[in-house]
């Protein structure tokens, strides 16, 4: 039983990280694409960089959102283990 326990916050941490590389991928895009626009010498279509960055935005929001359970399950793992 207590290797499972192991086994699965290890599954939980591979998971944190992995959540955490995306969401900063998304950032990462996010910026560039709001740069982008910043530096284009000839001017882009309002409403689809806007639609582009709240796409980016929507899916690190989802992202962080699944982050959140990742830690509330390793949490509650750690806390049933006193």
């Amino acid at each position: 039983m207590e290797m499972t326990k192991i086994t699965l916050r290890d599954r939980w941490d591979v998971e944190e990280r992995e959540l955490m590389q995306q969401i900063q991928t998304y950032e990462a895009c996010t910026t560039a694409v709001l740069n982008m626009a910043r530096d284009q010498l000839t001017p882009l279509h309002k409403l689809a960089v806007e639609d582009i960055v709240s796409t980016l935005h929507r899916a690190a929001l989802d992202l962080q959102t699944e982050l959140l359970y990742v830690r509330l399950e390793k949490a509650l793992c750690q806390s049933s283990k006193r």
